[in-house]
C-alpha cells in the first residue's frame, strides 16, 4: 500500500493556501582523542664524551591527522628534564600502501608455507585497543606481504617501517622488491623484543626497476610464532617519518601529518649513562604520550694538556721561572673545562703542583707555577713535564711525552738571579803571636744551599791559608798557626770557588 503524504488546503477569502510538514534528521556524532606514539634518535648515538653536543630527533606520529603545532614537549634524562619544553613543528608524512594495518584481505597476501595471520590481537604500539596484528611464521618461506603495482620507483629511495614486539626475541625480517619483481630486492634484519620497536629498511631501487613495490615480512629460525606488528608504512624518504594510517587508501603526501622537534643539548652530558625520552602532555584531540628511550654511554672526555716555561729556553740560576699548564676541552662546542690539580715535574721529581682556574668563560683552565729562591730550578739540563689528575668529566693525562728542554746557567753578578754573600770572622781578635786562630766562613745564597769550597787568603803576606770546603750550612773553618800569623796588621780574603748554581764571579 502507497504511503501518502499529508497536505493542508486551507481556503482564506477565495484564495489557497498550501502547508506541508517539516521532516528534521539529525545524528550524534562522537569524536574521539586520537592516539599517539613518539619515536626518538640521537646523533651521534655513540662515542659520546662528557660536554659534548647531542642532536636528538623527535617525531610525533599522529597517524596523519594535523600536528598540534602550537604545543611542546619536554626532553628527560631519566626522571630529570633536560632543557625548556620545545616547540612542536610540523612534517609531511606519506605512506604507499593503501592499508597499513597488516591483515589479510586488504591487499594484504600470504605465501610460502602459510603463515598465521590474527588481525585486532592486542594493543597497538600507539595504545590503541585491538589494532595490532600477531603474526607466526612456520619456515623460511613463510610470508606476509602486500604488492603495490603500478608505480615506478626506478633509482628511488624507499623506506619500509613497522612497529613489532614479541613475547620472547626473535627475528623480523623486511623485504622491499619491485612489483611485479624483475630485479631489485632488499632485506634487513630487525631483532624483536618485549618492548615495541619501529623496524625498517631503507633501499634505494636500481634504474631498471620494474614498475611498482612490494613490502614482505619474513622471519628467521627459530622461526617466530607470536611477533605482533602495527603501523606498515612505505614512504619515499631516506628514514622512516612520520607514521601515516592508512585504510584502503595510499597517501603519498599529508602535510603537517605529524609533528616533529630537532634538539642539540649544548650543555653536554656527565660522565655515565644517560636514559634520554620525551613527553608529549596531551590536549583534547590527542593522547598524551611518552617515545622510546634512547641510553646514551658517555665517557670521559681526554683533555688537551701543554706546557710553556718564560722565560723560554733558559734563564740564570735564581730568575724567576714561571711554568704554566693550559688545559683545554678539545670539543670546542663544549662549555666544560678541566678542573682538579696538574703536576710539575723536572727530570722525574715532582717540583710543584697547584689548583686549575678557568680562563675567561671558555673551556680552558690553567695555572702557573713560579719557580723562585729555594724552588728555583737547579742549575744544568732540565726536562720539564706537567701532570694532570683528572676530574669527574675528564680523564687524567701524564704529558711525559713532549718535555720542555730548559738549561739554568749559575748566577752571576748582575745576572738578575741568585746572589751569593760570604762573610769570615776571627775567633780572637787582637791575638798574640803565637796564639791558634779560628778564622770561621760562611757562605750564604739566596736560592739553594752554596756547595763547593772557599780559598782563605792572607792578601798581606800573599799566602793562602787554606781550601776548606763547605759543610751542608754553608760553613767552613781553618785554624791559622804563629807560622802564619807573624806579629803586625793582616788583611784576610775569602773567595768563594762557586757550584752549579753560582758562579765563582761572587
Amino acid at each position: 500500500m502507497k504511503k501518502l503524504g499529508i497536505v493542508a488546503f486551507v481556503l482564506v477569502g477565495g484564495s489557497a493556501t498550501l502547508s506541508f510538514a517539516q521532516s528534521t534528521g539529525t545524528v550524534s556524532q562522537t569524536v574521539n582523542q586520537r592516539n599517539t606514539i613518539g619515536t626518538l634518535s640521537a646523533s651521534p648515538s655513540s662515542g659520546i664524551t662528557t660536554g659534548g653536543t647531542v642532536t636528538f630527533t623527535y617525531i610525533l606520529d599522529t597517524a596523519g591527522a594535523p600536528a598540534p603545532t602550537s604545543e611542546t614537549v619536554q626532553f628527560y634524562d631519566g626522571s630529570n628534564p633536560l632543557g625548556s619544553a620545545q616547540n612542536i613543528g610540523s612534517a609531511t608524512g606519506s605512506n604507499l600502501l593503501p592499508y597499513s594495518q597488516v591483515n589479510t584481505g586488504h591487499g594484504w597476501t600470504t605465501s610460502g608455507t602459510a603463515p598465521t595471520v590474527t588481525p585486532l590481537a592486542s594493543t597497538g604500539a600507539d595504545g590503541s585497543a585491538s589494532t595490532a596484528t600477531t603474526l607466526s611464521f612456520a619456515d623460511g618461506t613463510s610470508t606476509v606481504q602486500y604488492p603495490v603495482p603500478g608505480t615506478g620507483y626506478a633509482s628511488q629511495q624507499l623506506t619500509f617501517s613497522v612497529w613489532a614486539k614479541t613475547a620472547s626475541s626473535a627475528t623480523l625480517n623486511l623485504t622491499l622488491t619491485d612489483s611485479p619483481y624483475s630485479a631489485a630486492t632488499s632485506s634487513s634484519a630487525c631483532a624483536v623484543t618485549s618492548t615495541w620497536q619501529r623496524c625498517s629498511l631503507t633501499y634505494t631501487f636500481p634504474g631498471g626497476a620494474g614498475t611498482g613495490f612490494a613490502a614482505l615480512l619474513t622471519s628467521s629460525a627459530p622461526f617466530a610464532t607470536n611477533i605482533s606488528v602495527w603501523g606498515a608504512q612505505v614512504e619515499v624518504a631516506s628514514a622512516p617519518g612520520p607514521y601515516v594510517s592508512t585504510i584502503g587508501t595510499a597517501r603519498p603526501s599529508v602535510s603537517g601529518g605529524g609533528g616533529t622537534v630537532t634538539w642539540a643539548d649544548t650543555a653536554g652530558f656527565a660522565d655515565g649513562s644517560h636514559t634520554i625520552s620525551v613527553q608529549y602532555a596531551g590536549d583534547a584531540n590527542f593522547v598524551s604520550s611518552t617515545s622510546n628511550t634512547v641510553a646514551l654511554t658517555v665517557g670521559k672526555a681526554t683533555p688537551g694538556l701543554s706546557l710553556s716555561a718564560s722565560p723560554s729556553g733558559s734563564a740564570s740560576y735564581g730568575v724567576p721561572i714561571t711554568l704554566t699548564a693550559t688545559l683545554s676541552n678539545l670539543d670546542g662546542g663544549s662549555p666544560l673545562y678541566p678542573t682538579g690539580t696538574v703536576t710539575f715535574y723536572n727530570n722525574g721529581t715532582q717540583i710543584g703542583t697547584g689548583t686549575l682556574t678557568e680562563v675567561g668563560s671558555g673551556n680552558t683552565s690553567t695555572y702557573a707555577l713560579v719557580l723562585s729562591g729555594a724552588g728555583s730550578l737547579a742549575g744544568g739540563s732540565d726536562s720539564l713535564t706537567v701532570a694532570y689528575g683528572g676530574d669527574g668529566n675528564f680523564n687524567s693525562v701524564n704529558d711525559t711525552s713532549t718535555p720542555v728542554s730548559y738549561t739554568v746557567s749559575p748566577a752571576t753578578s748582575g745576572s738578575g738571579g741568585a746572589t751569593v754573600t760570604t762573610t769570615v770572622t776571627s775567633s780572637l781578635n787582637p791575638s798574640v803571636y803565637g796564639d791558634l786562630v779560628t778564622l770561621s766562613v760562611n757562605v750564604a745564597g739566596t736560592g739553594a744551599m752554596p756547595t763547593g769550597t772557599v780559598t782563605i787568603t792572607d792578601t798581606t803576606t800573599s799566602t793562602t791559608l787554606g781550601t776548606p770546603t763547605l759543610d751542608g750550612s754553608g760553613n767552613a773553618t781553618i785554624t791559622v798557626t804563629a807560622a802564619d800569623f807573624t806579629a803586625g796588621a793582616h788583611s784576610i780574603r775569602v773567595t768563594y770557588s762557586g757550584d752549579g748554581n753560582y758562579s765563582s764571579s761572587y
